[in-house]
């Protein structure tokens, strides 16, 4: 039953006599732990979880957390919690005392926004964004290292991604840029090109791998340009720099130019 309400949004009831198909409609999240309590990484992720590939190709992210001992990301998740504590963000805290607490929207504010652009847009998908879905698609049906198995339900969660992010942005049309941000979404996932095991991979294919565990959001500074940098190069994955405006693909060579200049005078001192 699970599968078709999963694939299909509904329901069929055969029982006392009535037989009918009902609409079901919902978000499905389910959070599992490894069996034995600990994550064999000599084994797939169907292995360690217990659920077959039939059901796990039904959900259109799925995120592998191992909570390892690592300094930085203890460090950085301990910054965090901190700071969120002493601006008066969370854990019940009453007293801000920071200005950042009006930059953030309140509940009622962020569940009104979703539910405007839900009810209003019903986004077309653009012939670039298109292009770059169905390559990417190809490209992982070629793969024979993939976590998950790659059917046509992975293309169709690439789409549905690319709805989503175009309705968060406020549009109707799945821009090239909502395509890029769902297939970045996608590489942080078990969906990613080359699947979780990537030690022994060309470094060149492993540029948009995101451990969702270790991953820092940029500051608000510098996001706009670290996007268009993943942007830039995943069309240059697959060939289609020409949709990159001149003037944005000077800006990511410039930027990369400066980072890696700044990064190895770091090292230097």
């Amino acid at each position: 039953t699970i599968h078709e309400a999963m694939e299909q949004q509904t329901l069929s009831v055969a029982k006392a006599g009535i037989v009918c198909k009902l609409n079901c409609r919902a978000t499905i999240i389910a959070v599992t732990n490894a069996k034995g309590g600990l994550y064999d990484h000599e084994k797939t992720l169907t292995q360690n979880t217990g659920i077959d590939p039939p059901l796990m190709s039904r959900f259109d992210l799925v995120f592998r957390l191992i909570d390892d001992s690592d300094h930085d990301r203890d460090k950085n998740i301990a910054t965090f919690l901190l700071n969120n504590a002493i601006e008066g963000f969370g854990y019940e805290c009453t007293n801000p005392t920071s200005n950042t607490v009006d930059k953030v929207w309140k509940m009622e504010k962020l569940r009104a926004y979703i539910a405007t652009v839900k009810a209003r847009f019903h986004p077309s998908v653009s012939k670039e964004a298109a292009d770059l879905l169905e390559r990417h698609y190809r490209e992982c049906r070629k793969s024979d290292s993939s976590t998950i198995t790659v059917t046509v339900r992975f293309l169709e969660s690439l789409i549905r991604l690319s709805q989503a992010h175009a309705r968060l942005m406020y549009h109707d049309v799945v821009e090239l840029r909502d395509a890029v941000a769902a297939i970045l979404l996608m590489e942080m996932s078990a969906g990613c090109l080359h699947g979780f095991d990537q030690g022994m991979r060309d470094p060149d294919e492993l540029r948009l791998y995101r451990d969702p565990m270790s991953t820092v959001f940029p500051d608000d500074s510098i996001a706009d340009i670290e996007f268009l940098c993943d942007q830039y190069m995943l069309l240059d994955r697959y060939g289609m720099l020409q949709y990159l405006k001149e003037d944005e693909q000077e800006k990511v060579l410039a930027y990369v130019q400066k980072y890696r200049q700044g990064d190895s005078d770091g090292h230097g001192s």
